[in-house]
């Protein structure tokens, strides 16, 4: 579906990323893993299009990112960063709104209402965006980013046509326990279901082990290990590339967890 190969990032004279190459497969859960500073972000802005001189590298549907026009992009790719911000007081459906194509004031309704749904967020439908709690918000934002590729999803499962990427950077990180895994399950789910690939910048080892199908996993802007996740997260790649010990605790039929010791 999305793929880099052999690249390298140079930004203000400072190498970010070095020979790196990934290939990204319709229907995957992938994570992108590593300590502060080792190039996550900056990976998954390249994947996303963000630095203009390198989209020609970047592999979408066979086709160079470069090569896209923004509306055909949008169909076909939603990108969450790490923090957004919002200067005037919408009410949360509408910031979901603004992802929709408008197709009828009833069908943008509805979709709004569907994807505000998959995160439990509808009851704050009504709600100032900017009076909610940060994890509130960031769950807003995931059935914005959703939403806007979601009817291309459904109708690359039901006609075949090109199936939907979703890009999101650390969209757990004010989430509490219980919502981390709401939205994962709901990631992997529509992932398998709709052939969507995700790909998720994460720091949370386990939620990784839990969900993801495959890994990369990066420091100092090198790819240490990739591959299924849990051939990526053993006990001494973490160990060196985290410079602190852990314990992996296998349970036969469930995902492995890892604990700092």
């Amino acid at each position: 579906m999305i793929s880099v190969a052999d690249f390298n990032l140079t930004l203000n004279g400072k190498a970010i990323l070095q020979q790196v190459s990934v290939a990204i497969e319709a229907g995957e859960v992938f994570v992108i893993l590593g300590p502060n500073g080792a190039g996550k972000s900056s990976l998954l802005k390249v994947l996303a299009g963000e630095f203009e001189a390198y989209k020609p590298a970047v592999q979408f549907h066979q086709r160079p990112l470069s090569s896209y026009a923004p509306r055909e992009l949008a169909q076909l790719r939603a990108v969450m960063p790490q923090a957004v911000h919002l200067d005037f007081p919408f009410l949360a459906e509408e910031v979901v709104s603004m992802a929709i194509p408008y197709v009828g004031k009833a069908e943008v309704n509805r979709r709004v209402d569907e994807a505000l749904a998959l995160f439990d967020v509808r009851h704050l439908a009504q709600r100032n965006y900017l009076t909610l709690s940060g994890g509130e918000q960031q769950r807003v934002q995931l059935a914005r980013v959703l939403a806007q590729i979601l009817t291309a999803a459904k109708q690359a499962e039901q006609t075949g046509g090109l199936p939907p990427l979703l890009l999101l950077d650390e969209c757990t990180s004010s989430l509490d326990l219980a919502h981390q895994q709401q939205v994962f399950k709901v990631l992997r789910r529509l992932a398998r279901a709709v052939k969507m690939a995700v790909v998720a910048v994460l720091h949370d080892l386990n939620l990784a082990s839990h969900y993801a199908d495959r890994a990369l996993l990066l420091s100092e802007g090198k790819i240490v290990q990739q591959g299924p996740i849990h051939q990526v997260l053993t006990q001494s790649t973490i160990e060196a590339v985290y410079q602190t010990p852990v314990e992996i605790i296998e349970r036969p039929d469930r995902y492995p967890v890892i604990v700092p010791l």
